[in-house]
C-alpha cells in the first residue's frame, strides 16, 4: 500500500512537473530550429488565405518542419489575424518563430541588420537612418537599460515602423533565439546568472572574433572574475571612453569625476564617434569608470555591447586552461600565455 501510494505521488509529478517541463523545452527548441534544406526562397500568401493553407504549403516547399507547429504557434502567440498578404524572401534556414515575425508585415517592408557586438547607440544610428519614424534620442531612452538583451540579426519592418516597436521585436527575438541557450540548468553548470553571462558575452562578443578562440577568453576572464582580479578586457575601456571623442566635461566639473553617463551625444554627434576606438591611450586605460575592467575589479555595471548566439554559448561552455593571458593581434590571432612575462613578450612581438 505504501509502495502503491508513492508510485501515485510520483505519477503526478512527472504528469504535472517533469512533462510540462519537456514539452515546454523542445516547443522552445523546435521553435527556433533552423527548417533544413532549402536556400532563400520566395514565398507569396494570397489575400485572405487561411492559415491552415500557409502552412501546408511552406511544409510542402520544405519551408517549416512541421505544419503543425507553425499553426500551434501562430494561434497561441494571437499571431493568426496579424499575417498579411504578399510576395516574401524567406532567409536560408528560417525557424517558424522566424517566419512568424516576417509575415506579420507586407511587402512594403525593408530589411535591416543589427551587427553582433552593436551597442545601443550603434542600434540607434542604423535605426534612425533607415526608418523615417524613428528618434535617435527616443530609441536610446527605450533602449538604454536593454543594452545585451536586443538581439542581434537581419530584420523586416515596415517603412513607417517606429522605435518603439523595433525595440520590443528585438527584446522578443532575445527571448526567443537565448531560450534553450540561457536554460536554467546550463546557467547553473556555469555557475553564472542570466545578466552575468550576458555582460561576459558582450566582452567575448567584442574581444575576439574565432569560435575557437571564445570558449578559451571566456574561460580566461570567468576565471579573473572569480579571482578578483581585474578583467583587463579592452573591449570595456573603449566602452567607458568612446564617447569622449565629442563631449566635453560640464563647466566646473572635474575631469576625473565625468563619466559616459555625463555624456549623451546628440545624433549628428554621434555620427562622428568611434564607437571602438583600437587605439588606446595611457589616458583612456587609466580612466575611472565603472566600465573599465582595467580600473576596477568585477564586472561592468551591465552589458557593454549586444552580444550573438554564439558568444553567449561561448560564456556558457568555456573552456578551463593553464592560460591566464591573451592578445589578439592585428589580423584576429588571438596568442596565449601562461604567465605575465609570456605575455609581454607576445605584446611586444604580436603588436
Amino acid at each position: 500500500m505504501k509502495y502503491k501510494k508513492f508510485y501515485i505521488a510520483l505519477g503526478f509529478v512527472l504528469l504535472l512537473v517533469v512533462l510540462p517541463a519537456l514539452t515546454y523545452t523542445y516547443y522552445n527548441i523546435a521553435l527556433n530550429r533552423p527548417a533544413q534544406g532549402f536556400k532563400e526562397a520566395q514565398f507569396q500568401i494570397e489575400e485572405g488565405e487561411a492559415i491552415s493553407s500557409i502552412a501546408s504549403r511552406l511544409h510542402a516547399q520544405g519551408l517549416v518542419n512541421s505544419d503543425f507547429l507553425f499553426k500551434v504557434h501562430l494561434f497561441s502567440q494571437g499571431l493568426h489575424t496579424k499575417i498579411q498578404a504578399g510576395v516574401y524572401n524567406i532567409p536560408a534556414g528560417a525557424s517558424v518563430a522566424e517566419l512568424a515575425l516576417i509575415f506579420q508585415h507586407g511587402t512594403n517592408d525593408a530589411s535591416i541588420t543589427f551587427i553582433e557586438g552593436w551597442r545601443v547607440e550603434e542600434y540607434a544610428l542604423a535605426a534612425s537612418e533607415q526608418f523615417e519614424n524613428v528618434d535617435y534620442n527616443e530609441f536610446l531612452t527605450l533602449a538604454k537599460d536593454k543594452e545585451g538583451f536586443l538581439f542581434p540579426d537581419t530584420y523586416f519592418f515596415n517603412a513607417d515602423v517606429d522605435e518603439e516597436e523595433i525595440v520590443e521585436l528585438l527584446g522578443i527575438t532575445f527571448e526567443e533565439k537565448t531560450a534553450g541557450i540561457l536554460a536554467p540548468r546550463a546557467l547553473e553548470a556555469a555557475g553564472l546568472t542570466k545578466t552575468e553571462a550576458i555582460i561576459f558575452a558582450s566582452i567575448v562578443e567584442r574581444e575576439v572574433s574565432d569560435e575557437e578562440d571564445r570558449p578559451v577568453v571566456a574561460g580566461i576572464l570567468i576565471k579573473r572574475w572569480k579571482n578578483d582580479e581585474l578583467l583587463g578586457a579592452d573591449a570595456t575601456t573603449q566602452y567607458a571612453v568612446a564617447a569622449l571623442q565629442v563631449c566635453a566635461p560640464a563647466d566646473g566639473m572635474e575631469v576625473e569625476l565625468w563619466t559616459l553617463e555625463d555624456c549623451w551625444p546628440a545624433e549628428e554627434d554621434a555620427k562622428l564617434v568611434n564607437w571602438w576606438p583600437r587605439e588606446l591611450t595611457a589616458g583612456d586605460l587609466a580612466y575611472d569608470s565603472p566600465y573599465n575592467t582595467r580600473v576596477h575589479a568585477g564586472l561592468p555595471p551591465t552589458p557593454i555591447s549586444n552580444p550573438g548566439a554564439q558568444a553567449i554559448e561561448a560564456v556558457l561552455n568555456y573552456t578551463d586552461t593553464p592560460y591566464n593571458y591573451y592578445l589578439t593581434d592585428k589580423n584576429g590571432i588571438t596568442h596565449y600565455a601562461t604567465t605575465l612575462e609570456e605575455h609581454n613578450k607576445n605584446v611586444s612581438e604580436k603588436l
